[in-house]
């Protein structure tokens, strides 16, 4: 017995030794200098994974100096394993063997920043841009650029540094750069700057991509497969425990010097380009990479055509995708053999029928997708008005409807997928009229609103004081505000843009925006319900850079700003009055030199003083007369602006809604003029340790709202406790201790200003209901 135990004990020993010493020893080259942008990795090795599998990871900074390709390396069996850009699925086209083994970032943080006068590609032209021969070797910028008929020749190449500082110190115009990590500094040292995004020009590439030789496969396809499942579990966990490996970065990784800020800021932008949510981790979808493929051959960087049909040999385990149309589905189709499609024939930029009778416009795009999937014709059937459209629509001469919203009415004969247009309702009126905050003013004006369209019956009960009239349409109702006939026409912001652009410039503009919004949908034909499920799933398969870049495609937009400039164009005009006035008895009098003089120099005063009224005037508008703190008006316009910038480049922003707890029993105790005092104090802690990025502002009553942009939710909640707590602290003036309730929540991809306002409430709501003095979050 005790030669069994001494046996066992032996082997128990052993065995782990064995295992440790059979460890495959492979290489992992990075695609650039440590940073958490490899934080899966790093995990995997840090925490076992790749351990666990058998292998032992070396991991290998990029040498920028060095001019070899890292994919040769691989090819060439120096290393095994290597992360790279999209450029492996051209060499794999151009001939090379290698395998895609799986992409972590979805969304390519790889952007240009300008000087902020800088905001189109078409500015860059005769600028400064650093590295600029070597970006357009970037097939992403080489797209964009390409697309403005933009070379080497068009601007002045300035050599690369790798410093962004050279862009801080002006001495360049343009350059590339990461979103994860260098806007850090850019943020930090409070640069102006503009990001102009291949992403949104359509140049939509892979990056963050793990490969490895047809080589390495075949000889080790199970080390291979290790690898992989390792890696996933690794970003996995850094993910989940992003402080924890901006620790080990810091600890074994960081070369760079970084900051614990530094990496956790580029923690949070890894995280957005990642889309975990979206997305598995590590998955490659074969669809992007056969839209890669065909970008490449756009471009004539790939030649032969011969590999683009086997790109799925290209793609290690390619995932077995989920088939787009069931078998009932697919015999539906057969079955129907042809749809008929019925759209808006006058509603550009969204959709119009043309005089050579085409669909053209946004819809357009997308049912040239829809076409190539369904592998059957869509056929467009011709309608002269909208009211047509739904006739025909009702009568089934038409199975599909493009675009229309969902209504109880429209619900009887058509089912709706999801929406996937959504837009502001404006008033269009004539150039005269000042900017309408309040909608009241307009009681009894007569306002045009085309027949049958969907909105008409919510206006109508929402805004009962106004007296609605019917139009044919868009047109019938512009001109009939042109020829005074109405005072108004409620449209869709992006229609009424396209025509104040193409027929009515300078005759109309928009003077009020409602604060309902048009959900667009495609409808089908109800007694067909596969119709529904087959469009709903192609829709699902647009994803949201090719439904943006579509949007952009035909939709340019500006909002009328809210402020009356009424009174500083009375201002300009008496400046060229007096000046006008000048010049001639500057000229006429050329010998009351001093006099002249002496009038110029009071002109400039009164320049300088109008120039002070002016600005006292701006601030006015969007201060909050009390607390001395931004208005309502302020706050939606800063809202409205931190939602489009959120949705454009993926930062995430937080807002915090305030409360000041029993706020109307102190005003019955003490009285109003206490009350406004307490309010006073109140914005005054709130802003004292705010960033200058932060808006602060009164939302109304004893409530406040702080956006905060480039914020996540851990940065939220934190400052939200430090000003819970600054205030619970405090005495204020005759009313001694209070307290206040914070709602706190972040912006999530989709989220309009109703949507993330609606959820900061609830959060508000909730911390009262917990007993007020607390600050609850809620996503």
């Amino acid at each position: 017995m005790k030669t069994i135990n001494i046996l066992l004990f032996i082997l128990l020993f052993l065995i782990p030794s064995a295992l440790f010493a059979n460890k495959e020893q492979v290489v992992l080259q990075l695609s650039w200098l440590h940073q958490f942008e490899y934080a899966g990795y790093y995990a995997a090795k840090e925490k076992g994974f790749y351990d666990k599998v058998g292998l032992d990871v070396i991991i290998k900074e990029m040498n920028y100096l060095r001019k070899d390709s890292v994919i040769d390396d691989v090819l060439s069996q120096k290393i095994n394993f290597a992360i790279s850009y999209s450029s492996i699925i051209e060499r794999y086209l151009n001939g090379d063997d290698i395998i895609f083994v799986a992409n972590f970032l979805k969304r390519s943080p790889l952007v240009l920043i300008s000087q902020k006068n800088i905001k189109l590609p078409t500015d860059m032209i005769g600028k400064r841009f650093m590295g600029g021969k070597d970006a357009l070797k970037n097939t992403s910028f080489n797209l964009m650029l390409s697309q403005f008929n933009i070379s080497e020749k068009d601007f002045i190449d300035v050599p690369q540094s790798f410093s962004i500082d050279d862009f801080i110190q002006k001495k360049v115009d343009v350059t590339s750069i990461y979103l994860t990590n260098q806007t850090y500094t850019l943020n930090k040292e409070r640069v102006d700057y503009n990001i102009i995004n291949p992403e949104d020009y359509g140049a939509e590439f892979y990056v963050n991509n793990l490969f490895t030789s047809k080589t390495e496969y075949i000889k080790y396809p199970n080390r291979v497969k290790a690898f992989k499942i390792a890696t996933i579990k690794g970003w996995k966990y850094a993910l989940e425990h992003k402080e924890e490996l901006v620790d080990i970065i810091l600890e074994k990784y960081n070369s760079q010097n970084k900051t614990r800020e530094e990496l956790l800021f580029e923690a949070n932008q890894i995280e957005n380009l990642i889309l975990k949510s979206v997305y598995p981790l590590g998955s490659i979808d074969i669809n992007r990479v056969k839209r890669i493929a065909d970008t490449y051959v756009q471009l004539g960087i790939v030649k032969d055509k011969s590999r683009l049909s086997k790109l799925n040999n290209f793609i290690f385990e390619p995932e077995i995708n989920n088939p787009i149309f069931t078998k009932g589905q697919k015999e539906y189709l057969k079955k129907k053999e042809r749809l008929f499609l019925c759209i808006d024939p006058s509603w550009m930029p969204f959709e119009a029928i043309d005089e050579e009778g085409k669909h053209i416009g946004l819809t357009s795009d997308y049912f040239n997708i829809f076409r190539k999937e369904l592998k059957i014709p869509i056929t467009l059937v011709k309608t002269k008005s909208w009211s047509q459209t739904l006739e025909y629509m009702k009568s089934r001469k038409c199975d599909i409807l493009s675009l229309a919203m969902k209504t109880k009415e429209r619900e009887k004969y058509l089912n709706f997928s999801s929406a996937y247009i959504t837009s502001p309702l404006v008033l269009a009126t004539r150039p005269d009229i000042t900017f309408i905050d309040d909608l009241t003013t307009l009681k009894d004006k007569k306002i045009g609103i085309v027949k049958d369209y969907s909105f008409e019956k919510t206006l109508k009960d929402r805004y009962p004081y106004l007296n609605f009239v019917q139009v044919k349409n868009v047109d019938d109702g512009l001109m009939k505000v042109i020829k005074g006939e109405i005072f108004g026409f409620v449209g869709v912001l992006p229609i009424a843009a396209y025509k104040f652009k193409e027929s009515y410039l300078g005759q109309l503009k928009i003077a009020a925006k409602f604060d309902e919004k048009l959900e667009l949908s495609i409808g089908f034909r109800n007694d067909e319900p596969e119709l529904v499920h087959i469009f709903q799933n192609l829709l699902s398969r647009i994803g949201d850079e090719a439904r943006q870049f579509i949007y952009n495609k035909y939709v340019a937009i500006s909002y009328e700003s809210r402020k009356d400039y009424t009174l500083v164009w009375y201002i300009v005009i008496f400046f060229v009055s007096i000046i006008l006035v000048f010049v001639y008895w500057n000229r006429k009098l050329t010998s009351q030199k001093e006099e002249t003089e002496k009038l110029l120099n009071e002109l400039k005063i009164t320049e300088k003083l109008l120039e002070e009224k002016n600005e006292k005037l701006e601030k006015l508008y969007i201060t909050d007369k009390l607390t001395n703190v931004y208005n309502r008006q302020k706050l939606d316009a800063e809202l409205e602006k931190e939602i489009y910038r959120s949705g454009r480049t993926g930062y995430k922003f937080s807002m915090i809604m305030v409360d000041i707890d029993h706020f109307k029993e102190t005003n019955d105790e003490y009285g109003h003029q206490v009350g406004d005092i307490v309010l006073i104090e109140f914005a005054k802690i709130l802003g004292s340790d705010l960033r200058q990025m932060d808006v602060l502002g009164r939302w109304g009553g004893e409530e406040f709202l702080i956006i905060c942009p480039h914020t996540e939710k851990e940065g939220a909640i934190i400052k939200a406790e430090e000003l819970r707590k600054a205030i619970e602290d405090y005495n204020f003036t005759k009313v001694g201790k209070k307290t206040a309730s914070f709602g706190i929540t972040t912006y999530k991809q989709g989220d309009t200003e109703e949507s993330v306002l609606s959820r900061a409430d609830k959060a508000l709501y909730e911390a009262k209901a917990k007993g007020r003095n607390k600050a609850v979050f809620l996503l």
